[in-house]
């Protein structure tokens, strides 16, 4: 996965970026799920492994990760016209973070019960089939990524738009060669295409408007950095690129960015507590880095209750007990150590021997 604070692999940044709708509360518990959503691959192959058989039912509790968090979208309709807007792909990929967590028929329930508890006639009827479509696509991704693999080397990353000139003209800018160009030119093209042919060109152009601006741009600082310019016309290059952006590209670049920063830190066993809180209050505040320190010490205490079920689960394993009676000793133990809201979370952990 990427996890660098600022730097844009070429072939990862036209898959699909995430946009979220994160505000301080949100961005403490939603550390894990940005990292199960940082490319499309990663998540559409949850889709490969799941069957279509998806019904509409009643709400479902949201699991851990998104609980105490909102994706703060209002869906809006006109005369039983559901109004199309970008915000309904954070809407989709709010609830698609939790992939992870549960399946794939579960999460459609969510997301109906969330539409219809918005939008109901046509509207609803509109806004689910767009919901079925970006499902749809979702899938067709896994085989959009074989056809199209993302060029992720080490040599080929593409600085950031504000990198410093003495950066513009090394080896590394010299290896993003013409085929190289042409062929991310063809893989966003596809995408486009795909996308368009999956959700209908008009409400495509709205849900991917903003993914659809930073490939652009991606597109176009890889020409400038493959140019013959000099390191100072590159340079002028990158500021005019950045010029061009609307500031709520800008935002979602820099939250983007930021969330990348807080995986850094949260996966780098070398910090302690003490300087996971310091890097992480120069990215988010103090609070936030409060908030997200208690995460960790809520994240330590539950991977422990896990070993140690995991520990009697294994002598209980070793008793030779009857199949039945194993089964009856195994609940108890479930019950035993975890509360009903937490049993769902166990029994996948616990039984893919997490």
């Amino acid at each position: 996965m990427n996890k660098r604070y600022a730097v844009y692999s070429l072939g990862a940044v036209l898959v699909t970026a995430l946009a979220l709708v994160v505000n301080n509360e949100s961005t403490t518990s939603k550390i894990e799920e940005t990292k199960e959503l940082s490319t499309n691959a990663e998540s559409a192959s949850v889709f490969s492994q799941q069957g279509n058989s998806l019904q509409p039912s009643a709400a479902v509790a949201l699991p851990s990760s998104l609980q105490g968090t909102h994706h703060g979208v209002t869906l809006r309709s006109h005369n039983q016209n559901y109004i199309v807007t970008a915000s309904l792909k954070d809407l989709f990929d709010y609830y698609l973070s939790a992939a992870g967590e549960d399946s794939l028929a579960t999460i459609d329930q969510r997301v109906i019960a969330d539409l219809s508890r918005q939008l109901t006639g046509d509207a609803f009827a509109q806004v689910s089939e767009i919901w079925q479509n970006y499902l749809d696509y979702k899938k067709q991704l896994v085989n959009f990524d074989q056809q199209f693999p993302a060029i992720t080397s080490d040599t080929n990353h593409v600085d950031t738009i504000n990198a410093d000139a003495s950066n513009l003209d090394g080896k590394r800018i010299e290896k993003s060669t013409l085929t190289q160009l042409q062929f991310l030119q063809q893989r966003q093209m596809a995408l486009v295409a795909l996308q368009d042919q999956i959700l209908g060109a008009e409400v495509a152009g709205i849900l991917f408007a903003f993914d659809r601006q930073l490939d652009q741009l991606t597109l176009e600082k890889a020409a400038l950095l493959a140019s013959d310019l000099s390191a100072e016309q590159k340079q002028q290059g990158l500021i005019n690129l950045q010029a061009q952006l609307p500031i709520d590209a800008l935002q979602g670049l820099q939250r983007n960015q930021q969330q990348q920063a807080l995986i850094t830190i949260d996966e780098n066993r070398e910090l302690n507590a003490q300087q996971k809180y310091q890097l992480r209050a120069e990215q988010v505040g103090e609070g936030a880095a409060s908030r997200l320190q208690k995460l960790d010490e809520e994240r330590s205490a539950w991977s422990g209750r896990i070993v140690e079920f995991k520990q009697q689960q294994e002598l209980l394993q070793k008793s030779g007990l009857a199949q039945e009676e194993y089964s009856a000793s195994l609940e108890k133990l479930y019950t035993q150590h975890f509360t009903p809201p937490e049993q769902l979370r166990a029994r996948a952990l616990t039984s893919r021997g997490e």
